[in-house]
């Protein structure tokens, strides 16, 4: 048996870390492109660039650990099933719990690596990616600006229609500035652009060209309306205030914490509260997410062995679909437990709960035990 279960395990290993080498770059991939766009324009070096991607791979893996454990599991049980070695094997005597115990090991051994790995290394992951990332990006907010949305910087509220792409201008911007005790001020430009501007600094110089100034002047309260300025520019300097909370975004989330400091954290807050309910269910993540990595094991290999000889294609198409439900109903619980309307612990175990019975009721109906 010893010999079974190793020949077993390494029939599993090879499509475990494939599967998990493309899902991890596919996930990436998009990530990648907007650094290389960083690197391209001169905002960033090619260190900076390896730099967010080793930053962004821990909760890379937190994703991919589970879903490369049921491809694994499926292709190395298919290739298995095909062969007729798991039907040589049961004619010997041998149930298929016993044969697939090793891969039941390999599943709890990569559900605790998953639960070290979202414990300790994705909080820093993302803290020191979010703060790599801003110190680029701050002194070039063009890359952070939304087109035909709302774009608050500091004190002023910023519309821009399209950035262009080669000089990273931004194209018809319309911008309200509000200062205290006054009336919001409406600047429209047709381009504008933000000069290199350094994180020590207290303000940012957002450049205008060509455009005009609203400015409210006098109020008439017998017509309950005002007087507007308007005033034409070539070129103007925007001098924008940056405060210390513009790196707010480097501020520990409940995602950034560790079990142990969620559960400090959730002594502070009100029992039933959305913040509470949102700290219980990053809580229990840590641990449900990891426990799928045994639960896909013990859910697709029935699928496998059932399958026969009808391929590995098959097999692999119920893996991607387990996958794909597995997450939309981890998303969709999880959304409603941190609403309240279902015990917020028990949202983020639901999908575990009810995969492990149809895992159960499959192997029972199939007589595969």
């Amino acid at each position: 048996m010893k010999i079974l279960r190793r020949y077993i395990f390494l029939e599993f290993l090879w499509p475990y870390l494939g599967s998990m080498a493309f899902f991890t770059m596919l996930l990436l991939l998009e990530r990648v492109m907007s650094f290389v766009r960083l690197v391209a324009k001169g905002y960033a070096t090619i260190f900076d660039l390896f730099t967010l991607v080793f930053f962004s791979i821990p909760p890379t893996l937190a994703i991919t650990m589970p879903m490369s454990t049921i491809m694994g599991a499926l292709v190395a049980v298919s290739r298995l099933s095909n062969d007729s070695e798991i039907t040589a094997m049961r004619a010997a005597g041998i149930r298929l719990t016993s044969i697939f115990m090793s891969l039941y090991i390999a599943g709890f051994l990569i559900g605790v690596s998953s639960f070290f790995l979202t414990d300790r290394l994705v909080p820093i992951g993302n803290i020191k990616f979010r703060t790599l990332y801003q110190r680029l990006t701050i002194a070039r907010p063009s890359i952070q600006i939304d087109v035909h949305s709302i774009n608050k910087i500091s004190n002023i509220t910023l519309l821009v229609e399209d950035v262009d792409e080669k000089s990273g201008d931004l194209i018809n911007v319309t911008i309200f500035e509000r200062k205290k005790g006054e009336k919001t001020k409406t600047i429209t430009a047709k381009r504008g652009y933000f000069l290199p501007y350094d994180i020590s600094e207290d303000y940012m110089t957002l450049r205008l060209i060509d455009g005009f100034i609203l400015n409210p002047s006098v109020y008439r309260p017998a017509k309950g309306d005002l007087v507007f300025d308007s005033t034409r520019f070539g070129v103007m300097d925007l001098f924008i205030p940056m405060l210390k909370k513009e790196m707010k975004n480097v501020a520990k989330t409940p995602r950034d914490m560790s079990v142990k400091e969620i559960r400090n954290y959730l002594t502070k807050l009100k029992a039933g509260s959305r913040s509470y309910n949102v700290y219980i269910v990053e809580l229990n993540k840590k641990f449900a997410v990891p426990f799928a990595c045994i639960l896909f094991v013990f859910l697709g290999t029935p699928f496998a062995v059932t399958r026969g000889r009808s391929g590995r294609g098959l097999g692999l198409g119920i893996g991607v679909l387990i996958i794909f439900l597995y997450y939309i109903f981890l998303l969709t619980v999880e959304r409603i437990g941190k609403s309240g309307v279902i015990n917020p612990a028990l949202a983020v175990w639901i999908p575990d709960i009810l995969f492990a019975v149809a895992g159960a009721i499959n192997l029972v109906l199939r007589k595969k035990v």
